[in-house]
């Protein structure tokens, strides 16, 4: 009796969930009066009032419904390349085998055909490992060329670089910047990938109402997240992926499992969404699923069962049953038939004899693409839409919908609050904050004697190169981290690579600096070094100058690499061999390697810094008294043929080898290096990410 209250209680929501209106049925309220589930059936009946009043206030000027995407594909087949590496102990052992080293086909899937119309919902289900994944990724284009064969079209037509906008895709892991809100992370993107023609305040609304479809208002001033810091719950993760891609208006919706992670009530309003969707305003989804409820599994009109990379049915959902029965597997009426499915599909036998036969089924068509024909709406006689619109190719005239001066602005304003929480943190300034104290107590007040040249010039070094290292562990990590994100939304033609890596550039300009330069100020006066405003500013510029320099290098490091382990090794003993060859710890380098010299940027800056102290007639240093100096050290006022009541600092620098060039020519070839390693690092992150394409 209680599971038939429940269905009714279900019957009645999804009846007004239907509906164009949110009225109440008085039947309906009659049946339920003095229920305890009143208020719950009110509730839902609310919920589903106001998702379908949302869903409608956006049919308008959707264009899916104005443009239906019609997906089919037919004889797809994917495979994959490995190295099969033999060892030298197993050649021995099996000598007289056939084991080679080399490169090994793998099929993934083999072929796989199917299609998914405008106003329904396609599911893909199978076992783990079988392929599903991998077919979706082939549908939204995210694999390449490389290892495909078959067709995939949209309304007849071959996917294209254009019509990628119109193909949402939500990746089974939900790739998000974690120091985003919620609404700031929809807000981004709707002002980057909704069209130009709204005005910023419709886009936000737009936004506004897609969290309340989603229920996603409550936690819209909550920070995504991470495994580190803390922010929405995995579900609110989810439906925020979900959302992300629905209020950009997509003709086509891919989903990896939107359902993992959420307890059933809420998988079941996820699913009851985006089929209200597909109905409404002619959305085509394709959703992999891999153990739907049974409400779940009533909401989808076609399946797709796969197996081992191969199919196993292709059809409407409510023939699979019958299609089993006939195959020798009875669901029981009770029996949840998605359950049924996976516990075949996982039984090896039984799984090959459902491949077998639905190979044997379709024989006679190799490809799958009169069954393609069969179940496409497209080619149909009985389709209401006219010739133009079905075989029209899925296009925009526009390759972004915002402009590039747009994208710069929006995609700066996003990546200086997604930063500004990490490189502006509480531990990062605190860590400033020590290390600057502790330098002061070091270096307090260095006087202007002999004694204390080499005091003076190690506080220069150390003031330069700590920032070099601290600058560099962060730049060489941004592409690499950014490396999912940007790939995700390049996919969907969200903005230009260019705008991406000049957005970088303004919006942590300010970042990179902020450090140095709390550190430079109080440390330069409290260490006593030249008192004079000018030589400040200019002992500041060159400080901030190798900052961006070291930033610089870390930019091409991590575009070049894109890998996280590799990209901070390299860095590192860069950095390394850099500091050596900078001039202070080895003065003379051996004979074959003093050509490193030229290539230390460090030496360069090392040189500047050193010119803007010492290089002034300011800059005069008493002489060593006797006692002073370690035994057997001769003072530099007795080293030449007059002796000194003072040492000029153009002598140290003479005496240092750091006079080889002016001090203009050692800022142009900092200020080169910077310009140039950042041109080259956006060449190599073009280059790379085209590579990803392929």
């Amino acid at each position: 009796m209680e599971q038939i209250k429940n269905d009714q209680i279900v019957t009645a929501t999804d009846s007004c969930s239907s509906s164009m209106s949110p009225t109440i049925n008085e039947k309906t309220l009659t049946k339920f009066e003095g229920s305890d589930d009143i208020n719950d059936l009110s509730i839902q009946i609310e919920r589903s009032a106001k998702r379908t009043e949302l869903i409608q206030s956006t049919e308008k000027g959707s264009t899916s419904a104005k443009n239906p995407a019609y997906v089919e594909w037919y004889g797809i087949n994917y495979s994959i390349s490995e190295d099969h590496n033999v060892s030298w102990w197993n050649k021995i052992k099996n000598s007289d085998s056939k084991l080679e080293s080399g490169k090994h086909v793998r099929k993934i899937i083999e072929n796989i055909h199917g299609c998914a119309n405008p106003g329904e919902v396609l599911a893909i289900i199978g076992p783990s490992g079988c392929g599903k994944t991998t077919l979706l990724n082939l549908l939204g284009d995210h694999v390449g060329s490389k290892g495909v064969q078959g067709t995939i079209t949209l309304n007849g037509h071959k996917i294209t670089k254009n019509s990628k906008r119109f193909v949402a895709y939500c990746t089974q892991d939900d790739i998000f910047f974690s120091h985003l809100t919620v609404k700031e992370t929809l807000s981004y993107t709707a002002r980057l990938r909704l069209p130009r023609e709204m005005s910023r305040r419709d886009k936000l609304k737009q936004v506004e109402n897609t969290m309340a479809l989603l229920n996603l208002t409550k936690c819209a001033n909550t920070i995504i997240g991470d495994h580190i810091t803390r922010g929405v719950s995995g579900g609110e993760r989810k439906r925020v992926n979900i959302a992300s891609e629905l209020l950009t208006d997509p003709s086509v919706i891919l989903l990896d499992e939107p359902t993992s992670g959420l307890d059933s009530s809420l998988a079941l309003e996820i699913t009851t969404i985006l089929k209200e969707f597909a109905v409404k305003q002619k959305k085509t989804i394709i959703m992999v699923i891999h153990q739907p409820s049974s409400q779940v599994f009533e909401s989808f009109d076609k399946l797709m069962l796969m197996a081992d990379g191969h199919m196993v049915y292709f059809g409407e959902r409510a023939g699979v049953v019958d299609y089993l029965a006939d195959q020798g597997y009875k669901c029981h009426p009770n029996f949840n038939p998605a359950d049924y499915i996976l516990e075949l599909l996982n039984d090896n036998t039984i799984k090959q004899k459902l491949i077998n036969a639905y190979t044997h089924k379709t024989r006679d068509d190799p490809t799958g693409k009169q069954i393609v024909e069969k179940y496409s709406r497209r080619t149909r006689a009985d389709n209401q839409l006219n010739n133009t619109i079905l075989n029209a190719p899925v296009t925009s005239e526009r390759r972004w919908e915002a402009t590039f001066l747009q994208q710069l602005s929006i995609l700066t304003e996003r990546t200086f609050k997604q930063n500004i929480k990490i490189s502006l943190s509480k531990v990062n300034i605190s860590h400033t904050i020590v290390l600057t104290i502790y330098c002061i107590l070091i270096w307090l007040q260095i006087p202007f004697s002999e004694t204390s040249i080499n005091d003076r010039i190690g506080s220069m070094f150390f003031g330069s190169v700590v920032w070099s290292f601290y600058v560099l562990s962060e730049s060489v990590l941004s592409f690499p981290l950014d490396l999912v994100m940007l790939s995700k939304e390049r996919q969907s033609r969200s903005y230009r690579l260019l705008s991406y890596y000049l957005s970088k550039q303004i919006a942590e300009l300010p970042l990179v600096l902020f450090n140095p330069t709390l550190f430079t100020i109080p440390v330069y006066w409290a260490s006593n070094l030249l008192p004079d405003f000018g030589r400040f500013v200019a002992y500041l510029v060159v400080t901030l100058l190798n900052a961006l320099t070291t930033q610089s290098f870390g930019y091409l490091f991590g575009a070049t690499i894109l890998n996280v382990q590799k990209s901070i090794i390299v860095s590192l003993v860069f950095m390394l061999v850099s500091m050596l060859a900078g001039g202070f710890y080895v003065r003379h380098l051996p004979t074959g390697l003093t050509w490193l010299k030229y290539f230390s940027y460090v030496r360069y800056s090392y040189s500047l810094l050193l010119q803007t102290q010492f290089d002034s007639p300011k800059a005069q240093f008493r002489c060593a008294r006797p006692g002073e100096l370690p035994a057997g050290e001769l003072s530099m006022c007795d080293t030449g043929d007059v002796p000194m009541s003072s040492i000029p600092g153009i002598s140290i620098i003479e005496n240092l080898g750091l006079n080889e060039i002016p001090w203009y020519a050692n800022l142009i070839v900092l200020l080169g290096f910077c310009i140039v390693m950042r041109v080259l690092a956006y060449y190599s992150l073009r280059k790379n990410s085209r590579r990803n394409k392929e």
